[in-house]
């Protein structure tokens, strides 16, 4: 299981991201995909200032957009994707702001 997203079975229970009704996210990836995406997070996550929270959203993007031109994935994953990646980086810089 997934330190950073909580995954199981490459299924991606996104619990500290919810939509506006409040209902978690839930995406299928295969293992591949997941271990990357898990990866991005976790630099996100473990980013120790705002310049390298950014970066390591970005590169969190750029791995978005080439699944997306790649059409790796269904174009609602690859939306969901964008969604978690973003909030994730916005969650990391609100938090390395605040101190």
């Amino acid at each position: 299981m997934s330190r950073y997203l909580g995954l199981d079975f490459c299924r991606y229970p996104i619990a500290d991201h919810s939509n506006e009704m409040g209902a978690a996210w839930m995406v299928e990836l295969s293992p591949k995909i997941e271990r990357e995406a898990d990866r991005l997070l976790a630099q996100i996550a473990q980013a120790d200032s705002m310049i390298v929270a950014a970066k390591a959203g970005a590169r969190a993007e750029g791995f978005v957009l080439g699944l997306e031109s790649a059409r790796a994935l269904s174009e609602a994953t690859i939306d969901q994707l964008y969604v978690i990646f973003d909030s994730a980086t916005e969650k990391r810089l609100r938090s390395l702001a605040a101190t």
